[in-house]
């Protein structure tokens, strides 16, 4: 290997470990995992080297500060784009959980993350965890790590990023709304009936202290019709994975 194809390979790592990084640094599938720096680093190096000698790079006669400064940034741009997709599908777990957290009660509550020291949701970060492990056991991150690589056809290091279609991505995240809210339908549905028949005991038995009274009766019922309705919406789960690849496909493409 000459040192001109060795600086092009070295300058081609560099170029797409920055599309990398954004992906599973800003991903809540890799992001969230207390996993140390130097073992991520090390991590998207290692893939980056194994996908260097696979997309096109200029050579080193096309190499320039300016050139190397917008390459930088434009694979910056699509790794983001590709981490804003995947981040807006699993936000879609996490509206549903925080939907039912404060429909149940559990708004007034909230868990402590010890690897990040954050404050979580209960249920949103609940539906959020179990969503990753389905993500992992569907081989979803296989599929991603294919799609990552067809990316550098779509988008070759260098070539700008003129056709991105931000659109198609903006609008995404319009939509996981709506797969957020069809996760926990049934939840809300029945949380909201007992709603309607507390208020209707309150206008009958004023006496009776059903706010305290509603608080357990709700937390039980939405237990309940969680965990009965979870092995159920495996199909709807396997609809918002398809959902990011798909918009993958039409912003990449």
């Amino acid at each position: 290997m000459t040192g001109a194809v060795f600086f092009t390979w070295i300058f081609g790592v560099m170029l797409v470990s920055a599309r990398l990084s954004v992906l599973f640094i800003a991903a809540p599938v890799f992001g969230s995992v207390p996993v140390p720096a130097r073992a991520k680093i090390i991590l998207i190096v290692g893939l980056a080297a194994g996908l260097a000698s696979t997309v096109n790079v200029p050579s080193m006669s096309g190499f320039s500060p300016e050139w190397l400064i917008s390459a930088m940034l434009s694979e910056l741009l699509v790794g983001a784009a590709m981490a804003a997709a995947l981040f807006a599908g699993f936000g879609a777990f996490h509206f549903g959980g925080r939907l039912l957290d404060f429909q149940s009660g559990y708004g007034i509550a909230s868990l402590v993350d010890l690897a990040t020291r954050n404050n979580a949701p209960l249920i949103g970060s609940l539906l959020t965890m179990l969503a990753v492990l389905m993500f992992f056991l569907v081989d979803g991150h296989l599929a991603m790590l294919k799609v990552l690589q067809l990316s550098f056809t779509a988008f070759p290091i260098g070539a700008g990023i003129t056709s991105l279609d931000i659109g198609l991505l903006i609008a995404y995240f319009g939509s996981c709304f709506v797969f957020g809210f069809a996760i926990v339908a049934p939840v809300v549905l029945c949380l909201f009936l007992v709603d309607m028949g507390m208020a209707f005991m309150s206008r009958t038995m004023p006496q009776m202290n059903v706010f305290v009274m509603s608080l357990g009766l709700k937390v039980l019922v939405g237990w309940v019709v969680l965990a009965i309705a979870v092995p159920f919406s495996a199909g709807l789960v396997r609809s918002v994975f398809e959902s990011i690849f798909n918009v993958w496909n039409k912003v990449l493409g």
